[in-house]
């Protein structure tokens, strides 16, 4: 028998492990370990017992030392420790430590599936056509499964807990004598409403960066349970940490994100006195996995990408988009931006701009405008930073392969250079789903290794800028970077000479590009 293996009314299997009483004050107020399997098959749920089973009693291991230390008197000198019992805890140590790098490596595998496999389950959750292998068409329908299962569980939770609520306030709470409503404990301001929406308010969030914020906010709740903000305690978010560390599908970066979140909300509340401190800004997590670092892409990765079946054969096909297939890994190569920067260029933004030269001759450079500056209410251009605002000269190799012209064809000279590409999402990014039309691309084009991405033209173009001889401070510009210490504060931007003569000793030693369309 399996006694912590319980099935839901819905065939969903979950773990419960009860909690002692005298531990609940340390596990957030909490009677039960609950964890969904996401599995109907019991004979499978019970496999992964006592993976959960172990990571259950690390928790109530963790509320009884914190038990014992809140029960401990005031500390009184202690006797040196013999060299058997140093040794113990050094053992000790070592074991826990290699038992956290063997989990880290195996979330991070598991994160890695999920990141390969996760325009496959876009395209099943929309219903589209997948063209994948039968096997990963399979392993990504049921991460999908899985996904949908665990966030309608966090909605049921959610729902129930604010049953009880209203009915504990209902019971048990004194009628306020002006309005006849319930005179509830605390403020009534709550992290997942008022924090949130004040936050994303003074900080001008997108609303991605806000959605983002609020789905942290309500994965508190669900875990520790929804109160007023003045009221969330070190205790509580210490409880939360452990919680997500115990949980196996969360990486130790994914825990330190979640922390960081929290952080910030409670942050900003004590910053706008709704709290007297920041009970989160001590809690932190050390990481001790390392992500894949982005990888430039190598000249034959280059030449294998445009000598493509978009470049050859002008396959432009309708998944890529158009133009957007053939002209932004170009552009991003040549000129260092993000793609998103790239893909929401209007007409407008693409401009002759005059300068003086070295021999105080007028002259005039076709130029980029990257800007959230626009008449386009309905969807507005998004930028990550105050430096990212940018106008920068185009490359001379761009104008020569027809990015001018293509861009003066346009039919709609009020619109988008590229008019194909739609917003999507919560954040209503225009180049989410092209991304993942390049990700397919670049691995037809036989580049599998998963650390080149489209971001891995940013760090080529640097390289490449600092073999060019680019000082710094240009480099910053054309990629929209921030300084790095106060004195780059300090005068104006480099001059539009200088970008003119920096961009045009950007070399690429051995590249070939198709030939100029006229």
């Amino acid at each position: 028998m399996c006694s912590y293996l319980h099935k839901a009314p819905n065939g969903v299997y979950y773990f419960r492990m009860s909690v002692p009483a005298e531990l609940r004050p340390f596990m957030g107020s909490k009677r039960e370990i609950k964890m969904s399997l996401g599995l109907k098959d019991r004979d499978a749920a019970k496999l992964i017992i006592p993976d959960h089973t172990k990571a259950a009693h690390k928790l109530l291991d963790q509320a009884r030392r914190d038990k014992a230390a809140a029960d401990k008197p005031a500390r009184t000198p202690s006797l040196p420790r013999s060299p058997a019992q140093l040794r113990r805890d050094r053992e000790q140590w070592e074991w826990e430590q290699e038992q956290a790098d063997l989990l880290g490596q195996a979330l991070s595998d598991q994160d890695s599936e999920i990141e390969a496999l996760e325009p496959i389950m876009d395209a099943l959750a929309e219903g589209r056509e997948v063209d994948a292998s039968p096997a990963d068409i399979a392993r990504a329908g049921r991460l999908l499964v899985l996904h949908l299962r665990e966030m309608a569980d966090i909605e049921r939770e959610q729902l129930v807990g604010r049953m009880l609520a209203r009915a504990s306030i209902t019971q048990n709470q004194a009628v306020d004598c002006d309005g006849g409503k319930p005179a509830g404990k605390g403020k009534g301001v709550f992290l997942d409403t008022d924090i949130v929406d004040g936050w994303a308010a003074e900080r001008k969030s997108s609303p991605r960066g806000k959605d983002a914020y609020w789905r942290d906010a309500k994965l508190f709740n669900s875990m520790i349970g929804r109160k007023s903000v003045e009221q969330i305690t070190k205790a509580d978010v210490m409880t939360y940490k452990r919680m997500l560390i115990a949980d196996p599908r969360r990486s130790q970066i994914n825990v330190r994100d979640r922390l960081a979140y929290l952080r910030t909300l409670l942050e900003w509340a004590a910053q706008e006195d709704v709290v007297p401190v920041n009970v989160a800004r001590d809690v932190k997590m050390a990481v001790s996995e390392r992500g894949e670092k982005r990888k430039d892409f190598n000249i034959d990765d280059l030449n294998a990408l445009f000598s493509g079946p978009v470049y050859t054969a002008d396959k432009r096909s309708k998944a890529g988009y158009g133009g957007a297939a053939y002209w932004m890994p170009l552009i991003a190569l040549f000129m260092g931006a993000r793609r998103e920067e790239i893909g929401q260029l209007r007409v407008s933004d693409v401009k002759r701009v005059a300068y003086i030269d070295a021999a105080e001759q007028r002259q005039e450079a076709w130029c980029i405008d990257i800007t959230d500056i626009g008449d386009d209410d309905a969807l507005p251009n998004q930028i990550k930073n105050e430096a990212s605002r940018r106008l920068v000269p185009l490359h001379p190799k761009l104008i020569e392969m027809g990015f001018v012209d293509y861009v003066a064809k346009l039919p709609d000279q009020a619109g988008r250079v590229f008019p194909a590409l739609q917003p999507i999402g919560i954040g209503m990014k225009l180049t989410d789903k092209w991304g993942q039309w390049f990700s397919r691309y670049k691995r037809a084009c036989g580049i599998e290794d998963k650390a080149k991405v489209f971001h891995s033209f940013r760090h080529t173009w640097k390289t490449l800028a600092v073999d060019a001889g680019i000082n710094e401070r240009v480099c910053r510009q054309f990629q929209g970077h921030e300084g790095k210490d106060a004195a780059d504060k300090y005068g104006a931007a480099p001059s539009m000479r200088a970008l003119v003569d920096a961009i045009a000793s950007f070399r690429i030693p051995g590249l070939k590009l198709p030939t100029p369309k006229r």
